[in-house]
C-alpha cells in the first residue's frame, strides 16, 4: 500500500498544475524541447530516483515487520535477501527513467498546450518555483508522514469490516446463501 502511496505521490508531483499566462492563447501541442525543458526544471528524473530509494526502504521496512522479531537462518535470510534484490531490479527496470521519459513527453504533449508549458516554465523558472521545487519533497514527505496517522486507522477499520463479512458470511445457513437458479 505505500509503495503504491509513494509512486502516485511522485507522479502527482510531477504533472503539477499549468499557471495562468496572459498572452495570448496558443493552442498549438507544445515542442518536444519544451517539455524537455519542463522536465528538467522540475527535476522528473530525480524525483523518480527518490521514489525508488524511498520504496526500497518501505521494502525493507516491511520485511522487517513480517519477521516480527523473528530470528531468521541465514539460509532463509538469504532467500528473502535474494527475493529482496529482484524485487528492487524489477522496480529499478520497470521506474526506468529511458522507458519512461517517452510516456513522459507523450503525455505532457497530449495534455497541454505551448501557451500552457510556457506558463508553467516560466513558473519554475522564477524564484518561487524554484523554491516550491526544492522544497516539494520535504512537503511529500510531510504529507505522506500525515498520511500515515490517516490511513492506520482507515485500513484497520476495513479490516474488522473484512472480518465482520466473513463472519457474517460462515453464520449463514447453506441454504442461504444458495442461489436459486
Amino acid at each position: 500500500m505505500k509503495v503504491r502511496q509513494l509512486v502516485l505521490c511522485a507522479f502527482m508531483l510531477i504533472a503539477l498544475p499549468a499557471i495562468a499566462n496572459n498572452a495570448p492563447a496558443n493552442n498549438a501541442p507544445p515542442t518536444e524541447a519544451s517539455i524537455q525543458q519542463l522536465l528538467e526544471l522540475t527535476n522528473v528524473r530525480q524525483l523518480l530516483d527518490q521514489v525508488k530509494l524511498q520504496m526500497d526502504g518501505v521494502m525493507s521496512s516491511a520485511m522487517r515487520n513480517a519477521q516480527q522479531g523473528q530470528t531468521l537462518t541465514p539460509e532463509r535470510q538469504a532467500v528473502l535477501d535474494r527475493m529482496k534484490e529482484k524485487m528492487i531490479a524489477t522496480m529499478n527496470e520497470a521506474l526506468n527513467w529511458d522507458m519512461l521519459q517517452p510516456m513522459y513527453v507523450r503525455t505532457y504533449r497530449e495534455s497541454l498546450t505551448q501557451d500552457e508549458l510556457d506558463g508553467m516554465i516560466k513558473f519554475y523558472k522564477s524564484a518561487a518555483g524554484r523554491a516550491y521545487i526544492k522544497k516539494m519533497p520535504v512537503i511529500m514527505q510531510n504529507i505522506m508522514g500525515e498520511m500515515q496517522g490517516i490511513l492506520k486507522p482507515l485500513q484497520e477499520r476495513l479490516a474488522d469490516i473484512q472480518k465482520e463479512t466473513i463472519q457474517e458470511l460462515k453464520d449463514l445457513k447453506p441454504s442461504q446463501g444458495a442461489s436459486t437458479s
